[in-house]
């Protein structure tokens, strides 16, 4: 494991606190398991990282009016092989971690479920009817049978089946009432009410392919490294494993400079960089970017956008750049440990700042103070406006996040506490980097919450953006990889 995540792992631990959960309560009758039965939803991973399943049993509840229904829930995890093995299907669905849908969350779109048209030849669903439903913004095919029905999408399978004896479930956290529908009562029971008009047609959702020309792609790290290669590496653990995900790239390799000891107006650093971003095209010349996908986060964004700016290199149109996570405004956690280096700020800040730059800050970080703030300047605030113009004139798809939680992983907590502590412009920030800064200039209303936005606008912290940790199965805002896959 790199060492960055062992110590942010080792600070997890210490930053982790219990959280209670408030549950509201309501008057419930007992429910005929014959009337509204019990149902086992089995949920199975297509990605390669999360090949697990979990089985949850849930017990249905009716409200006294009989118009709302709500389920406990147990939960069993188990590996694609069938063997018990919790942990390492707890990282891919834990029902708290966003990466799944809670069953309330399930049943609820499930009532508002539309009945499809069924084509004769296809092989979809041919045990009985064929509805959409849409789990938080993403489109999954039901199927309906006399036992059960199925959900599907491209990265996840939900099972139902329905059981025919009462189950006891202790009451868990996964639990809130949901207004029943016809259509709801029709697929939780299994039992028909009425003929359901199928409305528009569908489709599910095909893998991304490459809709552009495929390119080599070269991938440019942000602040942090301290060492220097002379030339571009095939690996880097400063990514995630992008394999499988990056059908434009005809091959993938990654800068490796000193970041952290030289700041990113830096002659010297932006030249190098054209250097290595120049290296892994044929066609490039010496001050020409051809034929080449430019993937950049953090302070990479504005290593490259100030090469540019100052003509060191140049973005042939054959050139992609994709930027990621950008300080275009710099920074506020420069600010903030610069205020903790100098004793301004408590204890506990300053054990946040271990992870956000050590004292004395690095060279890297102190280039990087907010645009127009205490420890910014002329010439600082200067090289920010060419750079954000150069920026909004070369760069193709943007990802910002603008949620620091973001996704479930090892430094979750520790952007949780950077999220709560260091004095941020706004709210929306990936824990480090405000959207607004992000964001560069563009217009907010140029980004959108879907992976398949070319500006997207993301419920993700700063290192989910490097592609550490796997997509959120359900949750549009929050796929970085799938973005990425679906982009060019």
């Amino acid at each position: 494991m790199p060492l960055r995540l062992l110590h942010l792992a080792a600070a997890s631990v210490v930053l982790l606190t219990a959280t209670a959960e408030t549950l509201e309560t309501q008057d419930h009758q007992a429910v005929n398991p014959f009337d509204w039965p019990p149902l086992r939803f089995t949920f199975s991973s297509k990605l390669s990282s999360c090949l697990s399943k979990f089985s949850v049993i849930a017990t249905p509840t009716l409200s006294d009016s009989s118009t709302q229904v709500f389920y406990d829930v147990s939960a069993r995890f188990t590996n694609v092989n069938d063997n018990p093995k919790v942990h390492d299907a707890e990282k891919c669905f834990n029902l708290k971690s966003g990466k799944v849908p809670s069953i309330n969350s399930v049943v609820s779109a499930i009532n508002e479920a539309s009945a499809l048209p069924r084509d004769p030849g296809s092989d979809e669903c041919t045990t009985g009817n064929l509805f959409k439903v849409s789990l938080n913004g993403v489109t999954l095919a039901l199927c309906s049978s006399t036992k059960g029905f199925t959900m599907t999408s491209r990265e996840l399978d939900i099972s139902v089946e329905y059981l025919t004896k009462p189950v006891d479930v202790k009451l868990t956290g996964d639990s809130f009432a949901t207004t029943v529908t016809a259509i709801g009562q029709t697929l939780l029971t299994g039992k028909s009410h009425r003929e359901l008009k199928a409305e528009i047609d569908f489709s599910l959702t095909k893998p991304c392919s490459c809709k552009s020309k495929p390119r080599p792609c070269v991938f440019v790290h942000g602040l942090g490294i301290k060492k220097e290669m002379a030339r571009n590496r095939e690996r880097f653990y400063y990514w995630g494993d992008m394999k499988g995900h990056a059908p434009c790239c005809s091959s993938m390799t990654y800068t490796y400079l000193n970041t952290s000891g030289n700041p990113w107006t830096s002659d010297v650093l932006q030249q190098k960089l054209c250097k290595r971003v120049m290296a892994v095209s044929e066609t490039s010349t010496n001050s020409t970017i051809e034929d080449t996908i430019v993937v950049t986060h953090s302070m990479g964004n504005l290593m490259l956008a100030g090469a540019l700016a100052n003509g060191r290199c140049s973005l042939s149109s054959s050139s992609t750049w994709v930027g990621l996570a950008g300080p275009m405004k710099g920074s506020m956690c420069s600010d903030f440990v610069q205020d903790s280096c100098s004793g301004k700020t408590t204890a506990i800040l300053e054990t946040v700042a271990e992870f956000t730059g050590k004292c004395p800050p690095t060279t890297g970080l102190k280039s990087l103070p907010y645009e127009g703030g205490t420890y910014s300047s002329l010439e600082i605030d200067a090289a920010y406006k060419a750079a954000q113009k150069a920026y909004r004139a070369n760069v193709y798809a943007v990802m910002c996040g603008e949620r620091y939680i973001g996704l479930t992983s090892l430094y979750k907590p520790i952007f949780w506490m950077l999220g709560k502590t260091v004095p941020h412009v706004s709210e929306r920030n990936d824990g480090m980097v405000e959207f607004d800064s992000c964001a560069g200039g563009f217009p907010e209303s140029k980004f959108g919450t879907s992976y398949r936005d070319r500006f997207y606008r993301a419920k993700l912290n700063h290192f989910d953006m490097e592609f550490l940790t796997s997509d959120s199965l359900l949750d549009k805002a929050k796929m970085p990889t799938k973005w990425f896959e679906c982009l060019l």
